[in-house]
């Protein structure tokens, strides 16, 4: 029985951003936004167990993984929705998460040692297609792993459209999937899912100590340095961050891919 609708996108893309657009649009349950990820759209990396046996309802997860046949639970899968982020910001966010996992080599380094880490971790990263989360595959073989996929129905949303016009983008979301939302829902859902009210909950889940959709207690270090999974929101990193040298390379890398997406998404 096809019961799954894949929420999917490459880490750090943005997808507890859609996420908690999602659970607020279609779910009747605010005061849960902590069990988003275990219990309404399922984080199948770390709650696979979690997924409900095929029961007449349909049900939501979120991934990580690049598309593969043999991903979990492929074999019930519905449709998928697919968030892309431009893949400089990605890689931005990326470096932020990786002081948040609290490595002492990047936050005790000195800041020329610093500094020449984060010039290596950039060129890789442009050179390599955003090959920095192996579980995940590079960001070009991620996210061309969904669009080639000819499988599932996959509709394709951009990170940047959605933050620009949330309340439409998850209209488009919801006629995808088939649920009919109220305006006025959309529009609250949006509000309940603003970086503002994200940050509220992952502030609540720290000074709680509860694992929720953001606390792990494996962060810990990087909590208390001041780190958090809702960070800077890098934006145009592209032109901030890159070289000259850089953003050539990157176009070569990248943008035959981001070539593909522009007819895919608005």
């Amino acid at each position: 029985m096809a019961d799954i609708v894949y929420s999917a996108a490459y880490p750090k893309s943005g997808i507890t951003y859609l996420n908690f657009m999602l659970f607020h649009a279609l779910f009747d349950a605010p005061d849960d936004a902590a069990r988003i990820d275990s219990d309404y759209i399922i984080d199948i990396h770390e709650n696979l167990a979690r997924v409900p046996p095929p029961d007449g309802a349909r049900h939501y997860v979120k991934t990580h993984f690049a598309y593969d046949p043999a991903m979990p639970l492929r074999e019930r899968a519905e449709r998928a929705v697919c968030l892309v982020r431009d893949p400089i910001d990605v890689m931005m966010s990326v470096w932020d998460f990786m002081h948040l996992l609290g490595d002492p080599g990047l936050l005790d380094a000195p800041q020329a040692v610093k500094d020449r880490i984060f010039r290596e971790f950039v060129v890789r990263w442009v050179t390599t297609g955003g090959d920095q989360m192996a579980f995940a595959r590079s960001w070009v073989a991620n996210v061309t792993s969904w669009m080639d996929q000819r499988d599932l129905p996959a509709l394709f949303v951009r990170y940047e459209t959605l933050k620009a016009d949330p309340v439409a983008q998850l209209a488009r979301v919801c006629g995808f999937l088939g649920v009919a939302v109220t305006p006025e829902r959309l529009a609250r859902a949006a509000d309940s899912s603003t970086v503002g009210e994200m940050r509220k909950q992952e502030q609540r889940e720290i000074d709680t100590k509860q694992p929720g959709a953001f606390y792990r207690p494996m962060l810990q270090k990087g909590y208390e340095r001041g780190f958090r999974f809702v960070g800077r929101l890098n934006t145009r990193s592209y032109d901030s961050v890159l070289t000259d040298a850089e953003r050539r390379e990157a176009d070569r890398v990248f943008g035959p891919v981001l070539q593909r997406l522009a007819a895919l998404a608005p």
